[in-house]
């Protein structure tokens, strides 16, 4: 793989608070679910196609994790688990594995 370029392949934390916050209030928790376990898909696959390193990743969701712990979203205990496991562990290919069946999963239990 090459060089990582940027987290610039993320929303910005202001931009994606602003977002969480009005996905909540105008479609609901069952929507900012849906929203979150996506942002967590492209962010994972930013990293499987070399445009995010891990620790650009561990970084960006690990204080995505604090401001949902400590904001009032309720967000399902799975998609919390992919965030937490995006901010904390070292991503490889099994990591990768593991947090894109656990979205195949809620996707499939949402719908």
């Amino acid at each position: 793989m090459s060089k990582p370029k940027s987290i610039r392949t993320l929303p910005s934390l202001a931009d994606l608070i602003t977002t969480l916050e009005n996905v909540s209030e105008i479609r609901g928790a069952f929507h900012l679910n849906i929203f979150i376990t996506c942002l967590a898909g492209y962010a994972i696959n930013t990293w499987l196609g070399g445009l995010t390193s891990t620790e650009e990743l561990r970084r960006y969701f690990s204080k995505l994790y604090e401001l949902l712990v400590s904001g009032s979203y309720e967000l399902d205990k799975e998609v919390m688990e992919i965030v937490a496991t995006l901010g904390s562990d070292v991503i490889n290919e099994a990591t990768y594995d593991e947090i894109i069946n656990k979205i195949l999963m809620i996707f499939k239990d949402m719908s």
